[in-house]
């Protein structure tokens, strides 16, 4: 009998935002990866035939802009769905937005943190595989101005002094993540030439995140690698 192959789906909001070390570790234990493009491509096949693993990732898009942007309603509600089956799902910044509005929590402005900088984790952080990421000292590449109420029945597992909902986790079968622990080194460009705009409207001087990056950026990487792992063996994936 032929074995089954596993699947990943990945839904996209921009382009340069990819599913980098998430990526890795799926291929690495044999999964197949299916790419959406959040308004272009049809989400309702991601409910129709449901992947084993779904990750929803980053945009500079608000959850909250459903007037501007109305596939987000469709999206939400594949979220949402995925939701009730219990089926394994991450989401990285926007994603872990947008699983929050679908799980009923309320998504806003909040205090834009871009940049490398530590996040803190709660004790459940750290019996979490989050745990992996002290092996980078907690360092990781912020990038957004939105934030979240912990949805209910979420466990929170990080922090920060500006962003106190930084990541949680809904049972084994969703890790949200405010943060971009998924992002590999050598994409780090273009990010900065995609979010040229916000850097500069920010005040921030992309040099001072690429030095960074050179400094620290393959060493989170690879913490980040640890804790998917960690996370996908403790799925079931």
């Amino acid at each position: 009998m032929t074995e089954t192959r596993r699947r990943t789906d990945v839904i996209q909001h921009v382009p340069f935002e990819h599913a980098g070390v998430i990526a890795n570790a799926v291929r690495d234990r044999g999964h197949e990866i299916r790419v959406f493009q959040a308004g272009v491509d049809d989400l309702t096949l991601v409910a129709a035939d449901p992947a084993d693993l779904l990750v929803v990732l980053g945009g500079p898009i608000g959850v909250y802009e459903t007037e501007a942007y109305p596939w987000l309603e469709a999206e939400i509600a594949v979220i949402r769905e995925r939701l009730g089956t219990r089926r394994p799902m991450i989401g990285a910044c926007l994603g872990a937005q947008l699983i929050a509005a679908a799980s009923g929590a309320r998504v806003y402005p909040g205090t834009r943190e871009i940049g490398w900088g530590p996040v803190t984790p709660t004790e459940a952080g750290l019996r979490s595989p989050l745990a992996a990421l002290a092996d980078a000292d907690w360092q990781v590449l912020h990038w957004h101005g939105d934030t979240f109420d912990l949805p209910a029945g979420a466990e929170l597992l990080a922090s920060t002094a500006g962003t106190p909902h930084q990541a949680y986790a809904i049972g084994q079968h969703v890790l949200a993540l405010q943060f971009h622990p998924e992002v590999l080194p050598g994409d780090i460009e273009t990010w900065l030439i995609g979010h040229t705009v916000e850097l500069a409207k920010a005040g921030i001087d992309p040099r001072t995140i690429r030095r960074r990056t050179a400094e620290i950026g393959a060493t989170v990487a690879a913490a980040g690698e640890r804790m998917f792992m960690r996370w996908l063996d403790e799925a079931g994936l």
